[in-house]
């Protein structure tokens, strides 16, 4: 009943926004990953294939903003009440639920998206809504590095691993408590999209997210248990994810992005991007 209100709402208005584990110790190998000491924000965007606005510029936006991707900032797409099921992410529910009340105020429309846990508006000026993005992006890139993410990933068969290594570049005192989230993400899935002039058979979703390495959004503890975290320590492990056999293994990229639990949602301490 939901989903059908949403997509009566979302085709009434068009060009308004739509209403809306697995884990390995760590690898000895990780240890050869260098940390970079940048700042990249993390543009998260929720969206839906039947929602008209979403496929006219709301995935747009992201798509350029991806044009930026490694160097300023990384991108991913979230959908979780797709017509077409293959395209939803069930952690991502978890994830749109904190968003929404705490980034989009219980606005409950699609398409969304933040810059770290700001919300950029996504209007129907795609470059409008991509300077914004990129100026949050700019200040955060120019903040304190507070700590930095390196990702390498290995596909074997139906499985991938992922060796990560996390460094701190400051002393963080007893009591903070920083997770890791590791997201499998494919690049260029061709499916059936609704846009503002009809049913597109033929759509790009690009940095769909598909699975991560925890059963929530925020992923799995770095700093046991809220230690503290001495100037230049590292944090290195593996996580290894199952793939379905439907997934473009060519088109798999994967984001780390680290986050400081404490507020709703946590915070984004920084992120990264492995092709």
């Amino acid at each position: 009943m939901k989903k059908l209100v949403l997509a009566l709402a979302c085709v009434s208005i068009l060009f308004n926004a739509c209403k809306k584990d697995d884990t390995a110790p760590a690898s000895s190998g990780s240890t050869t990953l260098t940390v970079e000491k940048k700042n990249r924000a993390a543009v998260i965007y929720f969206g839906e294939d039947w929602c008209p606005p979403c496929g006219s510029y709301g995935g747009p936006t992201l798509d350029s903003c991806l044009k930026q991707e490694g160097t300023l900032l990384t991108g991913m797409k979230i959908n979780t009440s797709s017509n077409n099921s293959s395209l939803n992410w069930s952690t991502g529910q978890g994830m749109w639920n904190v968003f929404n009340t705490g980034v989009f105020a219980s606005a409950n429309a699609i398409p969304s998206m933040a810059v770290n846990t700001t919300k950029q508006s996504v209007t129907t000026s795609v470059s409008s809504n991509y300077s914004g993005a990129v100026s949050k992006a700019t200040t955060f890139a120019n903040g304190t590095v507070i700590a930095g993410i390196a990702l390498r990933k290995s596909i074997s068969g139906d499985s991938m691993a992922v060796d990560t290594k996390v460094k701190f570049f400051s002393d963080i005192a007893a009591g903070s408590d920083y997770r890791l989230g590791v997201y499998v993400v494919e690049d260029k899935i061709i499916t059936s999209q609704s846009t503002s002039s009809g049913t597109n058979a033929n759509y790009e979703y690009r940095n769909l997210v598909r699975t991560c390495n925890a059963s929530a959004y925020y992923g799995l503890e770095v700093n046991n248990g809220g230690d503290a975290i001495a100037l230049d320590q590292e944090f290195s492990n593996t996580y290894k994810m199952y793939l379905k056999p439907t997934w473009n293994k060519n088109n798999l990229k994967v984001i780390g992005i680290l986050w400081k639990m404490g507020g709703s949602p946590a915070q984004v301490v920084n992120s990264n991007v492995v092709k």
